[in-house]
């Protein structure tokens, strides 16, 4: 029995998508336009383009149209590595925009991050973290400048764990992580690229070397357009 025409439609454009025809973030031609291709009917056109909403494959931009999604970087909480390593490793194209650079007084709680004491001078920087060029993760990241004395803009505008390890000759052992859904607030869309409201991933995290030490407090959000957080969970026997 042959397929009902929507599923074959579907079939097409996911060979299309695969084979390159239509591009990861471009847009769809339009549902008149998919109509007169296949010379079918709106609902039919609707029926096939909702499968590959739900296969992820596609997503509905209200007042814009309908864009071919790419492919997300998968972030794996439970091997720490830096952004640019963990992106470059998937096929993807790391870069780093750096908003602010400060050094500042720290305050109690993120003293207390640090294990320093209120009012000890830290780095302030803010990043923006893009993955083929669209801004995908805003960094807010904090580091004792006792520990860093000659920690640049020029550092932080490329790996800050490739600075530490092989600059400064630190060995980092691990990453505290707490995460919890937010939403964003007007300065993160604005940055982001993204909608006021619009769900995002914060994610706060203290790294440690292996003396135990403190290095850095973090906080990331992460706008989950190209990212992908998976976890694994090992029955112990």
């Amino acid at each position: 029995m042959d397929k009902p025409r929507y599923l074959q439609i579907a079939d097409q454009l996911i060979a299309g998508i695969k084979s390159g025809e239509y591009k990861p973030g471009t847009l769809l031609p339009t549902e008149a336009i998919l109509q007169n291709t296949f010379s079918v009917s709106r609902v039919t056109i609707r029926k096939a383009m909702e499968i590959l909403v739900e296969q992820d494959l596609l997503v509905r931009v209200r007042g814009s149209g309908t864009y071919v999604k790419a492919p997300k970087t998968q972030h794996n909480a439970f091997e720490l590595s830096g952004f640019i390593e963990e992106v470059s490793a998937q096929g993807r194209e790391p870069s780093s925009q750096v908003i602010t650079f400060e050094i500042q007084p720290c305050n109690a709680s993120i003293a207390q991050k640090l294990q320093l004491e209120e009012g000890q001078l830290i780095y302030a920087v803010q990043r923006l973290r893009l993955i083929d060029k669209e801004p995908e993760i805003l960094e807010c990241t904090y580091l004792p400048v006792e520990m860093f004395t000659d920690l640049s803009l020029e550092v932080m505008q490329t790996s800050k764990y490739d600075y530490i390890e092989n600059q400064k000759g630190l060995t980092i052992a691990l990453s505290r992580q707490v995460i919890w859904p937010d939403t964003m607030t007007e300065k993160l869309a604005s940055l982001l690229n993204s909608e006021v409201g619009a769900p995002i991933l914060r994610v706060e995290s203290v790294g440690e070397l292996v003396d135990g030490r403190p290095f850095e407090f973090t906080i990331n959000y992460f706008r989950l357009h190209q990212y992908s957080f998976e976890f694994v969970a090992h029955r112990r026997y």
